[in-house]
């Protein structure tokens, strides 16, 4: 199976599963699920993904993107949990694949958890380096310099 971008972050995802009880594609960057329909098939409960896929694909409207997996159209729609929330799931209409935002699934899958392992130590290293992490150094170095500069004028105002 070919290597998949997320749609949310552009993130390469991490491959779980297997030809036979079906694969997903898991984001360690936002936590995102793509999951295929053979996989949820497996892992899912048949009444609980007959309730995802008919908000899905039932009242679902274009998502504005590809799928990541087969370059299927994807469309949204409303899925109305156990706990009375609605959460807003993505589907292709090709493969049939689901995509899941960051903790989506959970409600779904309670013990996707353990499947995703969310104690990913890259994950880490992976937000010290973002780019919202590097900028967020260069502005506190810069505002730093600043303050440096306006105390080290202030101490030359008081010594005259």
């Amino acid at each position: 199976m070919a290597e998949a971008s997320c749609p949310c972050c552009n993130s390469e995802m991490d491959l779980h599963g297997d030809v036979v009880s079906g694969h997903m594609h898991y984001c360690t960057f936002c936590y995102g699920i793509m999951a295929s329909d053979r996989w949820l098939s497996t892992n899912m409960r048949q009444p609980v993904l007959r309730n995802v896929r008919n908000g899905v694909f039932e009242a679902g409207i274009s998502a504005g993107y590809r799928c990541p997996t087969c370059d299927g159209e994807m469309v949204k729609g409303p899925v109305p949990t156990t706990e009375g929330t609605t959460i807003e799931v993505d589907g292709c209409l090709k493969c049939g694949s689901l995509w899941f935002d960051n903790r989506e699934m959970e409600p779904f899958i309670p013990e996707i958890r353990e499947i995703t392992k969310k104690n990913d130590p890259s994950r880490e290293y992976r937000r010290a380096n973002s780019p919202s992490a590097v900028a967020r150094g260069l502005i506190s170095e810069v505002f730093g310099a600043i303050t440096s500069f306006a105390g080290k004028k202030n101490d030359d105002l008081e010594e005259e």
